[in-house]
């Protein structure tokens, strides 16, 4: 009974680690996709266009460049906030699991203490 409840934590803290890890790397990944539509096409188009525009859409692009950045640092932030509460659960699991491990192994107690005869 107790070593089918110890694999039952180890199968949900391995489910929960393998989550974790996905989560992180599939953050990573876009991550610096975000990154690169804020920060890479506001500048460039203003520098393939400074010679074009009149001095007002520079405040434009200002405006645009800042609220892009607000944007993503809002998403990146929430992306960021599941991959830690994932990787929270993927330790509370684990630590569950750990403290589960010394139970199982040590067997069962027994519960009479004959060292006593209750005289």
């Amino acid at each position: 009974m107790a070593t089918a409840r110890l694999q039952e934590l180890q199968q949900r803290a391995a489910a929960l680690r393998a989550e974790a890890t996905a989560l992180t790397l599939a953050y990573r990944r876009q991550t610096w996709l975000r990154f690169a539509l804020v920060f890479i096409p506001v500048p460039l188009v203003l520098v393939l266009l400074r010679l074009q525009i009149e001095a007002w859409h520079y405040f434009l692009f200002g405006g645009a460049y800042i609220g892009l950045s607000a944007l993503l640092y809002i998403i990146d932030g929430r992306a960021s906030g599941r991959c830690d509460v994932a990787d929270r659960a993927a330790d509370e699991a684990e630590r569950a699991c750990n403290e589960a491990l010394p139970v199982v192994l040590s067997g069962p107690k027994d519960l009479t203490d004959r060292s006593d005869t209750g005289r």
